[in-house]
């Protein structure tokens, strides 16, 4: 029980730190090179939320791929 819920967490904190770096690196280039006014953005709500939905949307689709892959 406890090693798949540091399996979830695990996965979804890695998750969450690539959200998070796609996010800032396109905040990046539409700040026009500028990673203080990127930084910056990304940690207003449109930034934070940009990085939950790609991180549940990255979670969603490895859950499918391995429930389609085990048969269920």
């Amino acid at each position: 029980m406890s090693s798949s819920i540091s399996y979830l967490l695990g996965n979804f904190l890695g998750r969450v730190l690539v959200s998070y770096l796609l996010v800032w690196g396109v905040l990046f280039l539409f700040s026009r090179l500028n990673w203080r006014m990127a930084f910056a953005r990304s940690r207003r709500w449109p930034g934070i939320l940009a990085v939950l939905v790609l991180a549940l949307l990255g979670m969603g689709s490895a859950f499918s791929r391995s429930a389609a892959g085990s048969g269920l």
